[in-house]
């Protein structure tokens, strides 16, 4: 982990808030600066709103107004953000994830330990 892990930030993207305030909870202990979103499309508001502040997005698969497979397509055609990594933390297996990996930096299932988010996480910045 870097000496000052605070210049790193997360955009939680998950419609369920008591699950979402629990993830930001973990990555804040972490030493993240932590964003959080109900669904992708607010999580594309927050990216554009201050592009460049947010190092890795952590998001749903299934939510309302844009789920997260749709959030990361759209996310991936903007130069500005083509190199964000995305990772899926779904309790829905993807039928295509083959096709998946072609937007995400990572695909984890719920429910996922904490360590093995972090490392995740970590691993693809």
């Amino acid at each position: 982990m870097p000496d000052n892990p605070r210049t790193r930030a997360i955009l939680i993207i998950e419609d369920n808030l008591y699950v979402r305030e629990i993830f930001a909870e973990v990555f804040d202990a972490a030493g993240y600066e932590v964003h959080q979103a109900g669904n992708g499309a607010e999580g594309l508001e927050i990216l554009l709103s201050s592009p460049g502040r947010v190092s890795v997005v952590l998001t749903d698969l299934r939510m309302p107004v844009m789920d997260g497979l749709r959030f990361a397509t759209e996310l991936k055609k903007d130069v500005r953000f083509a190199g964000l990594p995305v990772v899926l933390l779904s309790a829905t297996p993807m039928a295509n994830s083959w096709e998946a990996r072609k937007v995400f930096a990572a695909l984890l299932v719920k429910p996922c330990p904490f360590s093995q988010l972090l490392d995740t996480v970590e691993a693809v910045q």
